[in-house]
């Protein structure tokens, strides 16, 4: 039971961080596709691997291309509306 729980906790700690990376991914690139500032910008996410960021009176979705396993991964955001 111990294991368990401790490996249950390293995953929720990793995929957090997965989860982290990839939004921050789709922030970097959103601004310039919707001509609006970071700070103006709201991110969802809308399934595992697809963001929406809206904010200007604009909408986009993204799909995360490449792994996102951590700083320096080659993980695309590419839009999709």
């Amino acid at each position: 039971m111990g294991r368990k729980l401790i490996w249950s906790g390293i995953l929720i700690t990793l995929l957090s961080g997965c989860i982290s990376l990839m939004e921050e991914t789709v922030t970097k690139r959103a601004p310039f596709d919707l001509n609006c500032d970071a700070k103006s910008l709201t991110i969802h996410q809308l399934d595992r691997r697809t963001y929406g960021a809206s904010g200007c009176n604009k909408l986009a979705s993204y799909i995360l291309e490449g792994p996102c396993a951590g700083p320096g991964s080659p993980c695309v955001a590419v839009m999709n509306s």
